[in-house]
């Protein structure tokens, strides 16, 4: 029987709280607050994975967690993204010799339970009431992503990494599934995502959540994963802005119809020509942030977790909606060139009748 020596449950909640972080200012806020003590933070990352603008990641002390019907001493983590994510972590211990059923039922506890979420919340607006200052276009989007990685250090029962999978049932794991037994075609599915370097360790990627088997305790895998899912938030928060956005527009198009020679066209074609040049940064600024991975493993693992979430799929759809809006900028200018052209030729014609009208005044008052 396969059991737990050490290992811990790394619970992620991520929200979108800006358009924009400064990472800088986030470094002297922090200083200068008086919980600076609580607050630790470092902005050095792992030699392995290699970012543009390293997140600044904050220590939060200990906190207590209710999870199956237990009260938890868990470890509280935060990262903060210079394009407006951030990112709560609570780090739950699991008990030595804990077995593989006890770790479903808890993952099925925690799936349904909301006041892991409450807690992030909580640490999230705290955060942002402290950093307000470093936070461009501060906003207040109700969506978060939720996210469970499964983090072992030492694993009694099994000997290679490779035999855990035929040792026990790590789908129902992934899913926290402990009611039903998954047919085999739902297993195959789920462990499609399964990598390994050496025979030591081993990741099992998933939509929701993930396994990871790591005897040195580094947690270069999951903090990969954390980036992928920090892109998905992103993709979220600019496709859902993007419809309101869209659906402004289409409105505000709807409303000048008959207003042939009003001014809102010019706005309209304004407003179409920034949005799709903010749009563009921010997809240029998610890719640029993380150019290079030092090591080949780890990048496979962050594309296998793109794929997992979706996110090639999320950026098309944030991109089609942005070529509409740049399609409705063109459009919309082609309006306001034609109301010029119109008014300038009205201009003209009137220049010419008044030229004629006072010719004529002067020959009629000459006779």
């Amino acid at each position: 029987m396969v059991k737990i020596q050490k290992g811990s449950i790394l619970i992620y909640r991520l929200f979108d709280v800006a358009e924009e972080i400064n990472l800088s200012k986030v470094e002297e806020l922090l200083k200068s607050d008086s919980n600076g003590s609580r607050l630790k933070f470092t902005r050095s990352p792992r030699q392995a994975v290699i970012m543009r603008n390293a997140p600044v990641t904050l220590s939060l002390g200990e906190s207590s967690l209710a999870l199956q019907d237990q009260e938890h001493k868990v470890e509280a983590f935060a990262k903060i993204w210079d394009y407006g994510v951030m990112s709560i972590q609570f780090q739950v211990a699991i008990e030595p010799g804990t077995g593989w059923e006890d770790l479903i039922n808890m993952s099925a506890k925690m799936e349904q339970d909301t006041l892991i979420d409450e807690a992030a919340r909580f640490r999230t607006q705290e955060l942002v009431n402290i950093l307000a200052p470093a936070l461009r276009d501060q906003h207040s989007w109700h969506e978060f992503e939720d996210y469970v990685i499964f983090f072992f250090e030492e694993l009694n029962g099994v000997g290679k990494c490779s035999d855990l999978i035929n040792s026990v049932d790590a789908a129902r794991l992934i899913v926290a599934e402990n009611t039903v037994t998954l047919s085999e075609k739902a297993k195959k599915s789920i462990l499609e995502g399964t990598f390994q370097y050496s025979d030591s360790d081993l990741t099992i990627i998933d939509w929701n959540s993930a396994i990871v088997v790591e005897p040195s305790g580094r947690k270069e895998v999951p903090e990969v994963i954390e980036f992928a899912l920090t892109q998905l938030m992103e993709m979220r928060y600019y496709d859902n802005l993007l419809d309101k956005r869209l659906t402004l527009l289409y409105d505000s198009i709807e409303a000048s119809r008959g207003k042939f020679f009003s001014n809102r066209f010019t706005n309209l074609s304004r407003e179409a020509s920034t949005r799709y040049i903010e749009f563009s940064e921010f997809i240029e600024r998610v890719d640029n942030s993380f150019k290079v991975v030092g090591d080949f493993y780890l990048a496979k693992i962050f594309r296998a977790a793109g794929e997992k979430f979706r996110i090639p799929e999320w950026e098309e759809n944030v991109t089609r909606k942005m070529n509409l809006f740049a399609s409705i900028s063109e459009l919309l200018q082609g309006e306001v060139n034609v109301n010029r052209s119109l008014w300038l030729e009205i201009t003209i014609v009137v220049l010419i009748l008044f030229e004629l009208v006072t010719t004529f005044t002067k020959f009629t008052s000459g006779q």
